[in-house]
């Protein structure tokens, strides 16, 4: 049976993973120490924590396959060691919030220079397209705009709390039901461990890239 739709993950996938979260990670993590008055703790130890070593990040590291919440558990166990009074929640809260105040930092580079025009063709061939993101909707929705390619995304799933993440299979799921697919007609393409098993977990088929 021809697929009739496809999901996307979109760092890695869809964007140049390093050339956006390993700047933004470096200055969220600077913020976030100077908040809690933790400047003593490496930002390279976090950094290495989050998976990234030498500005390369790892595709099984937290920052390339986690959520906010993950990385904000282990910003909240590094500085509970070193001595920091905040909640894991307010840490996780912190969290969000430096990475949102350091988006501009990131530069936006899409994995081809005719992605626009390549998924334009694959609509034009009847295909409905999707993102879902562990990455959360402010994130998320200035690097579509940034590619150019928001306005013809049908379907954006993030993490905000609203929903379960990758690899719940619960997007792509709610996806499946509102175009009325079958397994056979929906594709999922992604780069990571977490993509491998969100298809496996849903009734798409599961197509991964390697970085």
């Amino acid at each position: 049976m021809k697929a009739k739709a496809i999901i996307f993950d979109k760092d890695g996938t869809l964007m140049n993973f390093d050339e956006f979260w390993v700047p933004v990670s470096q200055r969220a993590v600077e913020s976030i120490l100077k908040k809690v008055n933790r400047e003593d703790v490496s930002v390279e130890t976090v950094l290495e924590a989050f998976g990234v070593k030498d500005g390369i990040t790892g595709i099984n590291g937290v920052l390339c396959r986690g959520t906010y919440a993950q990385m904000g558990k282990i910003l909240y166990d590094i500085l509970n060691i070193s001595g920091c009074k905040s909640t894991e929640s307010e840490i996780t809260a912190l969290t969000i919030q430096s990475y949102h105040e350091m988006i501009n930092n990131g530069r936006v580079i899409p994995t081809c220079k005719n992605l626009r025009e390549t998924l334009l063709t694959l609509k034009d061939r009847g295909m409905r397209l999707g993102v879902v993101t562990t990455d959360d909707r402010i994130i998320t929705l200035k690097c579509l705009n940034k590619m150019d390619i928001a306005d013809i995304i049908d379907e954006i799933y993030t993490d905000d709390g609203l929903f379960p993440t990758k690899p719940d299979p619960y997007c792509i799921e709610t996806f499946c039901k509102k175009g009325g697919y079958v397994k056979e007609d929906v594709v999922m393409v992604g780069d990571t461990l977490t993509d491998v098993l969100f298809a496996r977990n849903s009734p798409a088929q599961a197509k991964c890239f390697e970085k």
